[in-house]
């Protein structure tokens, strides 16, 4: 994408912020996400960066409005595997990628340091997420373009639809409308250019 369609700043914190929202659900969490917000916030430039900041405000407000038990609840019966049984929804990117080699991506992740203290999967959604957000600000855009549209800007829409079906709860539902509108946001930009 053409970065004078997005702060790079905005971007990266929403990337990261999405990353954080697909994690196991804590009680800090809601302070962590408001952080993450405001960092989308202060870095507001144009209509995008203020479209990707008014869909994180609604699910910071979604997730406010739910209960933890709930939302734990609903993150082990989405993506939790149980003895004998896989996850309904895996979060392993590889599972939403199709045929696509994970091998240049895993070494990427290990190397930048994204995945060696998780007990994750390499593949882990939010771990791709997070790294994506910390390359945003940095990269050169080909290496950008090449990452977006590698590994997010099929799986991830496929990904959220999947989690819009299958969740019962609100936020999840705001989650996952925000990560796929960011993505086709970017893929407009893109579009745009050429």
């Amino acid at each position: 994408m053409h970065y004078n369609k997005f702060n790079r700043q905005a971007l990266s914190a929403a990337f990261s912020f999405y990353g954080r929202a697909l994690t196991y659900p804590f009680d800090e969490m809601r302070h962590e996400l408001q952080h993450q917000f405001r960092q989308v916030e202060k870095n507001i430039e144009n209509e995008y960066d203020n479209t990707v900041a008014s869909r994180i405000l609604d699910i910071v407000n979604a997730y406010q409005g739910e209960e933890m038990k709930e939302l734990q609840t609903e993150y082990t019966r989405l993506f939790t595997p149980r003895k004998d049984h896989e996850a309904a929804i895996s979060l392993h990117l590889g599972d939403w990628l199709g045929n696509t080699s994970l091998h240049d991506l895993e070494e990427q992740l290990y190397e930048s340091g994204v995945s060696v203290y998780s007990g994750e999967h390499p593949d882990f959604v939010p771990h791709i997420l997070e790294y994506f957000a910390s390359i945003l600000p940095y990269e050169d855009e080909s290496t950008i373009r090449s990452f977006y549209a590698r590994y997010l800007k099929e799986a991830v829409p496929r990904l959220s639809s999947e989690i819009y079906q299958k969740t019962t709860l609100h936020f999840y539902k705001e989650l996952v409308k925000g990560l796929h509108d960011l993505i086709q946001l970017m893929k407009e930009a893109l579009e745009e250019e050429e």
